[in-house]
């Protein structure tokens, strides 16, 4: 006979003392935040060892808006059952609010040990299945903080664990990572910032930056540091046929190596309006030739971006981004910064009469904080 939940969680000595009678969120019976909250709080005044993770789902405005709410309740549910199963007896599983999702794992901060367990994750909740078979694959970003190896103060173990989730969300979703600190101690939280940046905003950016200065090599340059920075790619670089100039290179990306690709073949492969992207190139290299997805792939390069620098039926060149650890999930606002952005340049070189070869466009740069 299967036991229920409830008499599974009296096993953890803190829960066979608590009235579960209101401890379940109703909708996907998982436990509520204040419970979880009181777990941790038990577990850091006891001085238990445990990982805190949490997880948000990927886009799931997208699936409210576009399939109803009542698709949206049955992703949280069977998402919640998910994340229940995949932990088993490893831990618990909370609902923080929305589409947030808590996992406590006590007596587990290996990292190998908490690895697995997100890799698991990671792997395995794009087979999850749903009535409206039109529905996509759903995905989870997940940050993760270790008490007491990361911290012993409560509020701070949230902030490293909101940390390394807004790392997972900049690294394009569809990840998670663990705090570490010496990548991820400097990694600021944009906050409000982040209320700041609209798309209103961030398109006055593009053209604000390319006009503070006279001198067109460092407004571009300036540009897409800014760029680079704003969403964490791992690299970025306007291909030419020549070559690739204003090559940069996140600090936190695993891969240095970036190189040049066969341009001509670039051409024939982007779509009428000059734009290339994959989430995936595994799952993409069969619109590319086998040369073109392999060299990528020799770059470590898992994801990709390119975008035509053209004005006027002239072209310059391509905006190029990679992601070269994780697979990233393109969102609209980070493809319309860098159309915007490739559109914004090429005017700029044509009113100029010149062309990307022509910049002082120095030498490769490491960007962003470690």
């Amino acid at each position: 006979m299967t036991m229920t939940r409830k008499e599974l969680l009296k096993r953890v000595p803190w829960f066979a003392t608590q009235d579960l009678e209101h401890a379940f969120d109703n909708l996907t019976e998982v436990f509520t935040r204040d419970v979880v909250r009181d777990y941790i709080h038990h577990l850091i005044d006891t001085k238990v060892p445990f990982s805190l993770f949490m997880a948000d789902v990927d886009n799931f405005k997208y699936i409210n808006d576009g399939y109803g709410h009542r698709a949206g309740d049955e992703v949280l549910s069977s998402i919640a059952k998910f994340l229940m199963d995949s932990v088993g007896d490893k831990g618990i599983v909370g609902r923080f609010g929305g589409d947030e999702f808590i996992l406590v794992c006590e007596n587990i901060t290996d990292y190998d040990a908490v690895w697995e367990i997100g890799h698991k994750i990671n792997m395995t909740i794009g087979n999850l299945k749903f009535t409206n078979r039109d529905m996509p694959s759903v995905t989870l970003s997940m940050g993760v903080a270790r008490y007491p190896l990361d911290t012993t103060d409560y509020e701070e173990l949230w902030n490293l664990t909101d940390k390394a989730l807004y790392r997972g969300k900049m690294k394009g979703r569809n990840c998670f990572i663990i705090y570490l600190e010496s990548k991820h101690k400097n990694l600021d939280l944009k906050g409000k910032r982040d209320l700041a940046f609209s798309p209103m905003f961030l398109h006055a950016k593009i053209f604000s930056t390319l006009t503070e200065t006279q001198n067109l090599s460092m407004a571009i340059k300036n540009l897409l540091l800014f760029l680079v920075s704003y969403h964490m790619f791992d690299h970025l670089c306007i291909e030419t046929p020549s070559g690739m100039k204003f090559k940069m290179i996140h600090s936190l990306s695993k891969h240095k190596e970036f190189r040049h690709i066969n341009y001509d073949e670039l051409g024939k492969i982007v779509d009428n309006i000059g734009l290339l992207y994959a989430n995936k190139i595994s799952g993409y290299s069969s619109n590319m030739s086998s040369e073109f997805a392999e060299d990528l792939q020799g770059q470590h390069v898992v994801s990709t971006l390119y975008c035509r620098i053209e004005a006027f039926g002239k072209e310059y060149g391509y905006i190029r981004v990679d992601m070269t650890d994780t697979v990233r999930i393109w969102q609209n606002d980070e493809l319309n910064l860098v159309v915007a952005s490739a559109r914004a340049i090429g005017l700029m070189l044509y009113y100029n009469k010149t062309t990307i070869e022509e910049l002082d466009y120095g030498h490769i740069e490491t960007v962003g904080k470690e």
